[in-house]
């Protein structure tokens, strides 16, 4: 039986927490941490973690879209080592667009603002632990050329779409799904783009077919389109103001 680890969002004003079953297998939100002191906070997680019977963490590390750490990260960094001298153990995923991922899955489970506020964090947390555990099994399971193949077949953000000219399959990012005027867009990112360049948005349109099955359209409307850009924009800065 494998020991459970602890995942931390971590923000200024709020910490989400998450844990992971026995076998390490799925993520659950479990609580959020209104932050009051270094002392205090430290003595909250160390205290869910006997509850847990665990001494792992797994901490969010918030990097720029560019892949870069930022003054957040070192933020996140000074607190988390706190927690290794309180005799934790700690590890770092990745969590560029965490918050959005479970700011659109609160939604889309019409949760109204005042309780996405209160619930984003340790869902945000569910979401990077559950990359994580994914992470982690596959590379046990997986030789190393199979690897990048399969995280991208798991991964549930990874949308594949035909290129009409070439016919060759394009990877990107599901990074947000935004709904206007009672039709539905979807906002993505090359998903094999180099970080070190700004990220580029692409919008298209979700539309149902009549067989059920759903497909994407580019937006011709320029008008529109921006219309779709400013939600998604507005949707970003509203994740970022949660945490």
């Amino acid at each position: 039986m494998n020991e459970r680890i602890i995942c931390l969002d971590i923000g200024d004003a709020r910490i989400g927490v998450a844990a992971s079953d026995e076998t390490r297998l799925i993520a659950s939100p479990i609580d959020t941490i209104y932050r009051v002191g270094w002392g205090p906070d430290v003595k909250k997680v160390v205290s869910i973690c006997e509850q847990y019977e665990t001494t792992e963490v797994l901490a969010g590390w918030p990097l720029n879209m560019d892949g870069t750490a930022g003054f957040q990260s070192e933020k996140v960094k000074n607190f988390c080592q706190q927690l290794e001298k309180a005799g934790l153990t700690v590890y770092y995923q990745d969590e560029r667009l965490t918050t959005v991922t479970a700011t659109n899955a609160l939604i889309e489970g019409n949760m109204h603002r005042a309780e996405r506020k209160h619930n984003v964090d340790k869902v945000a947390a569910a979401v990077i632990l559950q990359q994580w555990l994914d992470t982690q099994r596959i590379a046990a399971q997986k030789t190393e050329p199979q690897q990048e193949e399969t995280k991208m077949e798991m991964n549930e953000n990874i949308i594949e779409l035909i290129d009409d000219e070439t016919g060759d399959a394009v990877q990107f990012m599901h990074l947000a799904t935004i709904e206007h005027e009672g039709e539905l867009y979807i906002a993505l990112a090359d998903a094999n783009g180099d970080e070190n360049e700004e990220c580029e948005v692409f919008l298209m349109q979700i539309v149902t077919e009549e067989d059920g099955a759903e497909s994407y359209v580019q937006i011709d409307d320029e008008a529109l389109q921006q219309t779709v850009f400013d939600k998604f924009v507005a949707l970003m800065e509203e994740a970022e103001d949660d945490e």
